[in-house]
């Protein structure tokens, strides 16, 4: 998803409501911002919103009944049965 932001005369950007809730940020929520060769780089900090695989649970908002890790990979559980 692009977004453009606009810096405002104070010096702030606002990102969009929608990308807010995509990425769970709330008011008073910390970000880094690093300067990389490419451009800049944005990224929430803080305990609650740590890279761990566990802060992702239900980020993509799937509605549908919970799905075992022997369905999602059966090759990987079938070559793992094999050994």
């Amino acid at each position: 998803m692009d977004v453009l932001l606009t810096l405002s005369s104070m010096g702030q950007l606002v990102i969009p409501a929608r990308l807010r809730h995509l990425l769970g940020l709330r008011t008073g929520d910390r970000l880094a911002l690093t300067l990389e060769s490419d451009g800049l780089h944005l990224a929430p900090q803080g305990p609650a919103k740590s890279s761990s695989a566990h802060a992702l649970i239900g980020a993509a908002h799937y509605g549908g009944e919970p799905v075992p890790l022997e369905r999602m990979d059966p090759a990987f559980y079938a070559a793992k049965g094999s050994r």
